[in-house]
């Protein structure tokens, strides 16, 4: 049986089409899952939320676009795709991230002000919906001025934002448990993985890989997060060159049960 706290991220079965998802969350049994707004429009957004209440799936997250911080004509067309994905997760559940974004050029304090105005109607309509939006600190610099839980929670305050914490971005963090406490209660999803701290058969550092197979401490994880007072689900987010290499599905699966199995532990 499913732990009613395990969810799984549309992320680990990213090139799949919703359809196909379908049959693996049927066969898996769960109760939670996150997904990709992108997705739900190609299936059909209707037929998606149909699909949806029909097996009492709740949502845990909705990936929604970002804002291109050094685009302010682009911010309405946006807000628009945002507001829509709120609208969405106020009838059934969950919290609405979006990567925070940058421009290049322009310094750390520069992009918060651009984000606080960017997304401010939006944080504005999920708290008349009781939905709460989120950014995700990420390693890739590409697309997030943000990187650590501290930059993070300094974010979350200055925009009114609350906070993704993925293990598969944070588990550089000097003293994790430490900056989970620090977010404290701007979390709005957990997510999990495993993370290779070293090269491992020709996998660079930082490569996701199923709960047990890397170098974390996911129990600990867990517990910090535990610690915030945080009693939503936590979401597997699997991605990358290991998880391809044995296959989304058969990697999925692996995943569900290793997590399935810290969950009974942590959480009977």
């Amino acid at each position: 049986m499913i732990h009613p706290r395990l969810s799984v991220s549309e992320m680990c079965t990213y090139p799949w089409t919703f359809a196909q998802e379908l049959v693996l969350w049927d066969s898996l049994g769960l109760h939670h899952v996150g997904v990709l707004d992108a997705k739900l429009t190609a299936y059909g957004r209707d037929q998606a939320v149909e699909a949806l209440t029909s097996r009492s799936l709740r949502l845990t997250t909705l990936i929604t676009d970002q804002f291109d911080l050094g685009a302010p004509g682009t911010w309405e067309a946006t807000r628009a795709e945002v507001n829509q994905a709120i609208d969405l997760a106020a009838t059934r559940g969950g919290s609405v991230y979006l990567t925070p974004g940058t421009s290049p050029g322009r310094s750390f304090d520069e992009l918060a002000c651009a984000l606080a105005d960017a997304a401010a109607p939006c944080v504005a309509h999920a708290a008349g919906r009781g939905v709460r939006l989120a950014i995700e600190p990420t390693q890739r610099t590409d697309r997030s001025f943000v990187q650590t839980l501290p930059e993070a929670a300094e974010v979350a305050d200055r925009t009114g934002l609350a906070l993704i914490v993925d293990l598969g971005n944070c588990w550089r963090e000097p003293d994790l448990a430490a900056a989970i406490r620090q977010v404290g209660d701007r979390l709005a999803t957990a997510q999990l993985c495993d993370v290779l701290a070293h090269e491992r058969g020709g996998l660079p550092v930082g490569t996701r890989v199923v709960p047990g197979d890397g170098d974390m401490p996911v129990e600990t994880f867990v517990h910090a997060v535990l610690d915030t007072g945080y009693t939503g689900p936590f979401e597997l987010e699997l991605v990358g060159p290991a998880v391809e290499a044995e296959g989304l599905d058969g990697a999925t699966r692996r995943a569900v049960d290793r997590a399935n199995t810290l969950l009974e532990k942590v959480l009977p």
